[in-house]
């Protein structure tokens, strides 16, 4: 076994280790490198194959997926570069110290082969150390080293990326890292936060020969190029962006950690292609005609009326999947901007998410497929849902509030004004032809309240960019899930009028920061629940959202030409496409037998359509 993984006797779970954080010092079972490291280091090595055996990497091949928009940057870091597109790119191009086992969710080595937790309870403050293992590799063949690190979490914490919650996250959570030898670097914390691990060891290290830069420089000259990165994954030729249109990433030949068992089997495509397609409906046309690999079925109406129906389907040609796993749940909902009015009235807040209408959707459209939100913790422990008021279609409620806010009298045009002659008026602006169909839906219950609901297509990107800038005033935006969850980044009080943060709406409250600071110095996880819990209440109490749905499957379609895991999707994989790059393959059986069915207008079997994998876990 190599050096990387030799001499583990244990390895610790997640929850057992964020426990263990608070002994001082820490004594663990001893896994050193082979050069001369002292006692007290952790890793991992008998874990379940991430990869699957089976897996093949067929030359040539290519994984297509489609982008419903170009994103408006490619950097790292910096205004409008926290988006699924750029997010998915970076994971496969950089690497972080630490990863975590996504069916255990146990720690298990990347950049770093092994780490180490010392705890200082007296002095309110913890040291990480982390060994880089000594074949971490660059894609130009340099070492990665400790300064990589050091150069990286100074790039993260710099104002002049206009990146505030990351610069927030670091600077506020970390002494600036000591670079001990070439591949050691340790790093102190200015106070104990049991997330404060997860953070530093899952930040994505970049060379630090391009990022020790000004700011102004960094954003501009990483608008529309990368850096070289270590991962599994590189831009091969600069022509391979074609912004608008389409990106091209290519497979590494020379990957460092090819073979490791954290590696192996994974990552088995040799090019990921991403194609704009604006509108769903030409997506799913050229999904039918071969040019896209897979489809994401989002209308509910579609799964369980018309793709049945399909040709394809019907063949056996196209599997039709819903597969269900334990992914952590985002909320989403209309956002609405509590920095001006009329939305800095609770009580138009609540109106609005009266008049929500969820009902007629899950009805109409929604085929009763998902669940409604009731919290911002949904589907999990960790939120309030069971006591949060249940806020339902209640248009008579709606206009009581309204009426209390001051809107009493209607123009000439039959809209809802207050004392000052003003109309009660909001434009929602989305950046996707598809959401038209619902927005259609919902709107007539704003109409009839006497509130002039305008609906504007625009640009995804200029979207992005004005929600980022705050310039809305209503605004529907669904939000990804962390495994453990860190409220002070979408509801900290001192991120409410800055830009370019999840503090969408504006919120402020002490409660909720003395709540958030709480939360990071326990390490009980019942009492860390207790304290969601009463945030949830109070966030929720304040309606800065109108909650909508959430789903906790994936319903997709793709050709038969894929091997994959039994599984389909990792247990807490929350994008398909993610698992789908790392864990599938082209499989020259299936794919002949496709073709040949193709050729002889024959059937293949469709197989099982619902999958419940983790059930029992």
């Amino acid at each position: 076994m190599n050096a990387r993984y030799h001499r583990v006797a244990l390895v610790l779970s997640l929850p057992l280790l964020l426990v263990m954080l608070l002994a001082a010092p820490v004594t663990v079972v001893e896994a050193a490198p082979a050069d001369d490291v002292n006692d007290g280091w952790l890793t991992a090595t008998d874990y379940p194959p991430i990869g699957d055996p089976r897996a093949k990497r067929v030359p040539g091949s290519t994984f297509r997926i489609s982008w419903p928009y170009f994103p408006p940057t490619l950097r790292t870091d910096g205004p409008s570069s926290n988006l699924v597109q750029t997010r998915t790119i970076h994971s496969l191009m950089f690497e972080t110290l630490v990863g975590i086992h996504p069916e255990t969710e146990e720690f298990i080595p990347s950049l770093a082969s092994h780490w180490k937790i010392e705890t200082d309870k007296e002095n309110n403050r913890q040291t990480f150390w982390f060994r880089i293992d000594p074949r971490a590799r660059w894609a130009d063949g340099s070492a990665v080293t400790a300064n990589d690190v050091a150069k990286t979490y100074w790039h993260m914490i710099q104002e002049d990326r206009n990146d505030p919650s990351n610069a927030m996250t670091y600077s506020e959570g970390f002494h600036p890292p000591e670079v001990v030898d070439e591949r050691t670097i340790k790093v102190t914390t200015k106070k104990l936060n049991w997330r404060l691990f997860l953070y530093f060891s899952g930040m994505r290290i970049f060379p630090a020969k391009y990022i020790g830069i000004p700011g102004e420089q960094f954003l501009e000259d990483y608008n529309w190029k990368f850096m070289m990165g270590s991962g599994p994954y590189h831009l091969a030729k600069p022509e391979h962006i074609k912004k608008g249109d389409s990106l091209i990433i290519t497979r590494r030949k020379d990957w460092w950690s090819e073979n490791d068992p954290g590696s192996k089997n994974l990552y088995n495509f040799d090019r990921i292609k991403f194609l704009v397609v604006r509108d769903r409906e030409l997506e799913f046309e050229m999904f039918k005609k071969g040019e896209l690999d897979h489809f994401r079925v989002q209308r509910a109406q579609r799964w369980v009326e018309d793709i049945p129906q399909e040709e394809l389907v019907q063949k056996g040609w196209v599997k039709r999947r819903k597969v269900y796993n334990q992914a952590p749940q985002g909320f989403s909902g209309f956002a609405f901007n509590m920095r001006e009015k009329p939305f800095d009235d609770k009580r138009v807040r609540l109106a609005f998410s009266y008049l929500f209408n969820r009902e007629r959707l899950m009805k109409k459209l929604f085929f009763n497929e998902y669940d409604y939100i009731d919290s911002y913790f949904p589907g999990r422990d960790w939120g309030n849902a069971e006591e949060n008021p249940k806020i339902r279609f209640d248009p008579d409620r709606a206009a009581e509030l309204l009426d209390e806010a001051g809107y009493q009298d209607y123009d000439d045009d039959g809209y809802l004004v207050n004392s000052e002659g003003k109309r009660l008026e909001i434009t929602l602006t989305y950046g996707a032809q598809a959401w038209e169909r619902i927005w259609l839906v919902v709107k007539p219950a704003y109409e009839e309240a006497g509130i002039k609901f305008n609906l504007k297509l625009i640009d995804g990107a200029t979207l992005i960019k004005n929600v980022s800038d705050r310039q809305f005033n209503i605004h529907f935006q669904s939000w990804g899930a962390l495994l453990f969850p860190n409220p002070e980044t979408s509801w900290r009080s001192s991120l409410a009028d800055k830009k370019a943060n999840n503090n969408l709406p504006g919120f402020k409250n002490e409660r909720v920061d003395e709540l958030c600071a709480r939360y990071n110095e326990i390490f009980d996880r019942t009492e860390q629940k207790k304290i969601t819990r009463e945030i949830d209440s109070i966030v929720f109490n304040e309606h800065p959202y109108a909650l909508g749905w959430y789903a906790n499957f994936h319903r997709i379609l793709y050709w038969d030409q894929f091997g994959h895991p039994d599984t389909y999707f990792t247990r807490i994989g929350q994008d398909p496409e993610d698992d789908m790059i790392m864990t599938w393959w082209i499989d020259s059986g299936q794919e002949n037998a496709l073709k040949a069915a193709q050729e002889a207008g024959s059937k293949l079997p469709q197989g099982t359509v619902e999958h419940r994998p983790w059930a029992k876990k």
